[in-house]
């Protein structure tokens, strides 16, 4: 056999004469060079949909089949685990336990939510209509209020008036509490984690 002989998968395939002949190996092994790699972009993508595996490329396109906008300077463990808790929340988007959910992913922080909604019996007294949603957190992690009430406007039912109460709010909110972690995002208003 002669030293151009292919002895890649597909080349291998050829008969005799053709594998012989340069120009025809040529081409065989640059066919086989690009299904290689097509084969193996279709054997990840069982791992590219694992959120603890996908690559970071992928973490944003899963985030956005949530309605996630990802800050790319966020580390990708915590951008993992916020899609981990935003997908386990799906059905609950909207509600309070949905609300303190997502909050509680994005910030890392004690969520309270509270409105003036609820169940009531046939005899039950029904309190007055009170469209003001009050949403309680410790901190709100990296992220800025900012970011938190646009999250929490994308969140809320039209018409709910939002009263955000943050306990120590970073000093680039101008409060007194926590230092503000470098790696946050510079986006703003419906922007950072968890915003649409």
């Amino acid at each position: 056999m002669s030293r151009t002989a292919a002895t890649g998968w597909l080349a291998a395939q050829l008969p005799r004469a053709l594998a012989a002949d340069p120009v025809v190996h040529g081409f065989v092994t640059a066919f086989e060079e690009i299904a290689d790699s097509v084969r193996d972009r279709i054997d990840s993508v069982e791992h590219q949909l694992d959120v603890g595996l996908a690559s970071p490329e992928m973490l944003q396109f899963l985030a956005s089949w949530l309605g996630l906008e990802l800050e790319p300077t966020d580390p990708p463990e915590y951008q993992r685990e916020l899609i981990r808790e935003v997908g386990q929340l799906l059905g609950w988007r909207g509600t309070r336990y949905g609300i303190e959910g997502l909050l509680a992913a994005a910030t890392g922080s004690r969520v309270l939510v509270d409105d003036g909604g609820g169940v009531y019996g046939q005899r039950d007294e029904i309190p007055p209509p009170d469209p003001t949603v009050t949403v309680r957190l410790d901190h709100t992690g990296h992220l800025t209020e900012r970011q938190v009430r646009g999250i929490l406007e994308a969140e809320l039912p039209l018409g709910a008036e939002l009263r955000l109460d943050v306990r120590f709010p970073s000093r680039d909110e101008g409060g007194p509490g926590q230092r503000r972690n470098p790696s946050a995002g510079a986006g703003d208003g419906a922007g950072g984690a968890g915003g649409r």
